[in-house]
């Protein structure tokens, strides 16, 4: 069950990007229709409108947001928030206990295309460890798809989150994509806050 309480001390203090513009919104709004049901995940979502500040393009802006003290409460990825906090910001990484959504990076190699050659070298080299490690040093901080490299210690551990059955079939057509979003837009963002 979602967490319950009251809603008027960060009203104007939280940030999450727009699902229409954002994967990561968007893959929020999936992963709570299939945590709690789609009726449960819009009545909390038209809930949290009400101390929404604004729904931004992009789904890492809230992590800076906070970390300058222009929000209270950002809403996206925890890696976004948690390379702020490695550089002593006041930040704090917080999952749901109930699960979350995830979303998984990718690289793909067009059919046809032109120096496959050197792309599958660099599929290679980014499946290293010399390749992973650039991760950390670059402070991109997603978990690791290579898991036989020891990870930077500022990537995020995800032992102890609880990740979602994530139907990435379902929820990764653009038909669902677009009538989630548009039953949002309609009956959530239409909102007054």
């Amino acid at each position: 069950m979602l967490v319950e309480h009251d809603q008027t001390d960060i009203k104007g203090e939280v940030e999450i990007s727009h699902p229409a513009s954002s994967g990561t919104a968007y893959t929020i709004l999936a992963g709570l229709v299939q945590l709690v049901g789609e009726e449960k995940a819009f009545d909390y979502l038209k809930a949290l409108h009400k101390n929404i500040t604004q729904y931004t393009r992009s789904g890492q802006a809230q992590a800076p947001n906070v970390a300058k003290g222009e929000v209270a409460i950002g809403i996206s990825f925890i890696f976004g928030f948690d390379g702020w906090r490695h550089n002593k910001y006041p930040v704090v990484s917080l999952v749901p206990c109930e699960g979350t959504s995830y979303e998984i990076g990718g690289i793909a190699l067009i059919k046809g295309a032109r120096n496959t050659t050197n792309a599958k070298r660099y599929y290679d080299w980014l499946m290293s460890p010399i390749g992973q490690a650039i991760a950390g040093k670059a402070n991109s901080l997603q978990v690791l798809a290579n898991k036989t490299f020891k990870p930077d210690p500022c990537i995020p551990a995800i032992a102890n989150v609880r990740l979602i059955k994530y139907d990435f079939e379902k929820y990764g057509k653009a038909a669902e994509r677009l009538r989630l979003i548009e039953r949002w837009q309609k009956e959530v963002e239409s909102l007054p806050r």
